[in-house]
């Protein structure tokens, strides 16, 4: 019997449906267990997952930073999902701005830009540990908090 193919999808696409999924679901969590538990619940589950997704793209793409610049390409930036500039880019550092950030639009679109950055943008960290231990990332803002632009900044750690 034949196998149903199944049809791929963009990662904001993936993202987005996710949310519709996980909102109603956290909001049901808030209002039974409190907002303090349900942000642990979400963000431990989100951090694993993210985690989870680093190592699947550093065997995919190589977890150098040249693997890196493709996930942020491929994956993160695809179909126009994210408008970035690359400020400083070696071996052991990728530097970028995100100008643009259908992710974040998508959040701010439902008025739940917090939710957002709880679901979207805590991810960031835990993938990075998840994709190579030896990588870093520091960011001091994102569009999803009303930023100008997202800076991320990786490099290898000292």
């Amino acid at each position: 019997m034949p196998t149903e193919q199944e049809a791929p999808i963009s990662h904001l696409q993936r993202r987005k449906i996710e949310g519709r999924v996980l909102i109603p679901f956290i909001e049901a969590c808030r209002e039974r267990l409190g907002d303090e538990v349900t942000r642990d619940l979400v963000v431990t589950t989100i951090r694993r997952l993210a985690a989870e997704d680093g190592e699947r793209w550093a065997k995919t793409f190589g977890p150098q930073v040249a693997g890196l610049r493709k996930v942020v390409e491929d994956v993160w930036a695809s179909g126009g999902s994210q408008e970035i500039s690359v400020t400083a880019e070696t071996a052991d550092r990728l530097e970028f701005n995100v100008t643009r950030c259908r992710y974040a639009e998508f959040y701010q679109e439902l008025g739940l830009a917090d939710l957002g950055a709880l679901i979207h943008c805590s991810r960031d960290h835990a993938m990075i540990a998840g994709f190579n231990d030896d990588l870093e990332l520091e960011r001091t803002q994102t569009l999803m908090s009303g930023a100008p632009h997202c800076d991320f900044r990786f490099r290898r750690k000292s």
